[in-house]
């Protein structure tokens, strides 16, 4: 294992057990958190990117009935299948996990961008997000991206899967991390966005840190790197 990997693998022990079971592999090669979790950060991430961070006009308005409805069903599917599973009532596959994750993630990206939009960007409420065209063409791009690279899983796109992995995972908690500030102290219009940037990436950083360090005092010891003939076996 390089350092760029034993580094993604300390990282990944900070938000997740790392059971070599539940991982997704290319080629052999596995990513550094489970495949829920993968699922989780890479649709929640994307579709934040897709109706918020990326965006110049933005929607911030409540979604619609049926849009609610899809939120609700994939956070359900999210909680059916992880709650199922934990109590020992069915035996999930990697394919279910991931596939929960990305419907659960994808199911809280809407509102929290909503939210984003509206406490961050200062958008009008009046248009409701996932209300156009634009909105759902943005969205489509994220499963036609994430699901091919994560189900086929082909050994030569390992790295790039890595990396949006990873800047998915921190995406994920510092946009979460700039949303509390904004709610915390609500932003004014002429106010500058760089100070609640700068003061996201450093609450990541502590974040993380304490994460894996509770880990650690939890678990008796750091991660354990399993030895990389079991990693060939992985599913």
């Amino acid at each position: 294992m390089c350092l760029w990997d034993r580094w993604l693998w300390e990282l990944g022990f900070a938000v997740c057990h790392q059971r070599t079971d539940r991982l997704l592999s290319f080629g052999g090669r596995p990513l550094f958190v489970c495949a829920r979790d993968t699922g989780m950060f890479v649709a929640f991430f994307g579709l934040l990117l897709a109706l918020s961070l990326l965006r110049r006009e933005r929607s911030a308005g409540i979604p619609s009935f049926a849009t609610i409805a899809l939120c609700v069903a994939g956070i359900l599917f999210l909680a059916w299948d992880g709650l199922t599973s934990y109590l020992g009532w069915r035996e999930s596959t990697n394919l279910l996990r991931f596939l929960s994750g990305a419907t659960g993630g994808a199911g809280l990206a809407v509102p929290v961008s909503a939210l984003m939009n509206r406490e961050i960007w200062l958008e009008d409420t009046s248009r409701r997000i996932m209300g156009g065209g634009r909105d759902i063409l943005f969205v489509s791009v994220v499963p036609l991206v994430a699901l091919p690279l994560y189900i086929m899983r082909p050994p030569s796109l390992f790295r790039v899967a890595q990396l949006e992995l990873l800047l998915s995972m921190l995406g994920t908690f510092w946009s979460l991390n700039l949303l509390l500030i904004c709610l915390l102290r609500p932003r004014r219009r002429e106010e500058a966005l760089r100070a609640r940037i700068a003061l996201a990436f450093l609450l990541l950083a502590l974040e993380l840190a304490a994460s894996y360090w509770a880990h650690r005092l939890l678990a008796g010891g750091g991660p354990l790197v399993p030895p990389p003939a079991l990693f060939g076996r992985l599913p």
